[in-house]
């Protein structure tokens, strides 16, 4: 799991630095495996928007474009990028930058020429900034990028990820919310989770639900949104917390599922709903039944595997990854979204075993809590009609097994305390304790009865 410390500041209020924030979460088991810087050390580079572009007159691969470098300059740069052209807004090297080279040195920008072509700065990619390992031209901020604004500033580069070993019995600890949860614990500071604004339900579609394995899908929520708009940019704060958690940029309907999983741990999918065929069951699937995932591969399923199904097959692999034939695309006008519970035995190793492994099976095999599918519909929903409009329709909450709402308790001793810690605990203390732990509990005749949080599957 990564965390950008950017992000979780947003969660948690404290002076400490990341060093001592790493120790912590460290110590706590929750082991932070390495730190990365989320941009190289650079100098000089600012937001440039290109005014005209013109073929270079003895180089058929370059371009001579006029620069707007926001401070009243009008800048001649020869560019190499094939998605240089006029009206793009892209990261300005100015003359006397300093880009770090990977071997270490440094590249100082001088005024120079390019096939007898002044150049009086650069125009740059990701991969120039240290935001990644390959690029396939410019670095394209959004429209309204203000000009001349330092790059390092408006990107928020000043930022450093931490990595973190996450065991198998803390799943809770594979989102922001989680991670953030346990650092709020350990420095006792207050949880300040972003605010959901609940969108007005302004349709009335639906789309069926049955839950035909009800052992291994307790809860599924779809939401109908119609007429989004699949062609909106995904804004470049998401775009940039997708990168520092190791996730790729795809299109905004998609990083918005993404962008969930990361936030709340709670995976989800949104299907194309007009290539749905009948409505949705969830069962396992037919032996010799075939899906083609969104890897690019057909699979052969067994008849052990859970999976999402129309009346015409399956249409993903329940927990792990959807199909290619219903997913969502840049023509894509009325969404199915769907916000499951998969019980952690049902999902364990079904990945795996296909050669698979996704970040949605790597949190519902540790488990994921069960009462997340409607809040985590609730936000993605959100952000969805923030960036691509829609019309919102109900949520279905079909939820087979109220079981699964149940929270485990626990009978905890002051004496077993003692003797599992080898300290001995006051009573406020504990309390404190189990408080930021969002546990509820009361008092016994011989401690406490504790009921666990049902994100906590430990």
């Amino acid at each position: 799991m990564k965390v950008s410390e950017a992000w979780l500041r947003e969660w948690i209020n404290t002076p400490l630095t990341l060093d001592v924030i790493a120790d912590k979460l460290t110590m706590s088991g929750c082991e932070v495996e390495a730190r990365e810087k989320v941009a190289t050390d650079f100098t000089g580079i600012v937001v440039g928007h290109v005014l005209e572009r013109e073929k270079h007159p003895d180089a058929d691969k370059l371009s001579v474009c006029k620069v707007d470098n926001g401070r009243g300059e009008i800048l001649q740069i020869v560019c190499g990028a094939q998605n240089v052209r006029a009206g793009l807004k892209a990261p300005l090297a100015l003359i006397g930058a300093n880009l770090p080279l990977p071997d270490g040195s440094i590249l100082k920008i001088k005024k120079g020429k390019l096939r007898g072509i002044e150049s009086f700065g650069m125009l740059c990619s990701s991969t120039e900034l240290g935001m990644s390992d390959k690029s396939d031209g410019l670095l394209e901020l959004p429209a309204d990028a203000p000009v001349g604004a330092d790059i390092r500033d408006y990107l928020k580069l000043n930022d450093e990820v931490i990595e973190l070993a996450i065991t198998a019995n803390r799943g809770d600890c594979m989102s922001m919310v989680g991670v953030a949860r346990e650092t709020a614990l350990l420095l006792d500071v207050p949880l300040t989770p972003p605010i959901t604004q609940v969108q007005a339900v302004t349709g009335s579609a639906s789309f069926a639900v049955s839950i035909a394995a009800v052992e291994a899908c307790p809860r599924y929520a779809g939401r109908v949104i119609r007429n989004v708009n699949p062609q909106a940019p995904t804004p470049i704060w998401m775009q940039e917390t997708l990168r520092r958690a190791g996730i790729r940029s795809i299109s905004a309907l998609v990083d918005v599922t993404n962008y969930i999983l990361l936030e709340l741990g709670q995976p989800m999918h949104a299907f194309d709903l007009d290539k749905l065929q009948g409505a949705i069951d969830v069962r396992y699937a037919r032996d010799g039944e075939s899906l083609a995932m969104l890897d690019g591969q057909t699979v052969s399923l067994r008849s052990d595997t859970l999976v999402i199904a129309d009346q015409a097959g399956a249409v993903a692999m329940a927990g792990i990854m959807g199909g290619e034939p219903t997913s969502v695309t840049s023509q894509t006008q009325h969404l199915f979204l769907e916000s499951a519970h998969f019980r952690p035995a049902k999902i364990m190793g079904k990945a795996r075993s296909y050669g698979l492994q996704t970040d949605s099976s790597a949190r519902f095999e540790r488990g994921v809590d069960p009462s997340l599918p409607v809040q985590a519909m609730e936000r993605a929903t959100q952000l969805i009609v923030e960036i691509c409009g829609g019309e919102v329709c109900p949520i279905v909450d079909t939820l087979a097994d109220a079981s699964v709402l149940e929270p485990k308790t626990i009978n905890l001793r002051p004496n077993r305390i003692q003797r599992v810690l080898g300290i001995t605990m006051d009573e406020a203390t504990v309390e404190g304790v189990l408080q930021r732990l969002h546990c509820e509990f009361s008092k016994t005749a011989d401690g406490w009865l504790v009921k666990a949080p049902l994100a906590r599957f430990d």
